[in-house]
């Protein structure tokens, strides 16, 4: 079971190698990779990524950001973690400190309620928003956002309206 976890956290990752993070409206440091939304249902999966403001210790290093893979039901209002990892720089570069992918025994891996003003509510509202408020193809916000190209050189951003 170890091995099949690890192989489909293995095949997860490298995904993200290549994101192109757009930030979330209102969001303090809370990204999503649009090109990542796989919508089936009622229900989305999204890659989303949150940057904190100072690096956190984690273990004996200290963490930059977190990506995390969700699959949100949009209908029941609940979330589960799919997948994360902590990364060492901001943006998800660097070094992968620690990341699993979840079983849905796991606390974090059960559906849950998104908590107000988190990360998780942020990504929630982001792929789960109706039609009517998105005007934009696939989901992308009408706002101005930053948009993230991990395989510019450091420090390009664009913007997209």
């Amino acid at each position: 079971m170890l091995r099949i976890s690890l192989l489909t956290f293995a095949l997860l990752m490298p995904i993200q190698a290549t994101a192109a993070w757009l930030a979330i409206p209102g969001g303090d440091g809370f990204f999503y990779d649009p090109n990542s939304v796989q919508p089936f249902g009622q229900r989305v999966k999204v890659w989303g990524l949150h940057n904190y403001d100072q690096a956190l210790p984690l273990g004996d290093r200290s963490t930059m950001s977190k990506k995390i893979l969700i699959e949100a039901d949009c209908l029941r209002t609940q979330f589960r973690t799919m997948s994360y990892a902590f990364q060492t720089e901001p943006m998800g570069g660097g070094d992968t400190i620690m990341g699993y992918p979840l079983s849905p025994s796991s606390p974090f891996g059960k559906w849950r309620s998104p908590e107000p003003n988190s990360f998780e509510r942020a990504l929630f509202n982001q792929v789960c928003r109706k039609p009517a408020e998105s005007p934009a193809p696939q989901g992308a916000p009408s706002d101005p956002v930053e948009i993230i190209d991990e395989t510019a050189p450091a420090g390009t951003t664009t913007t997209s309206v």
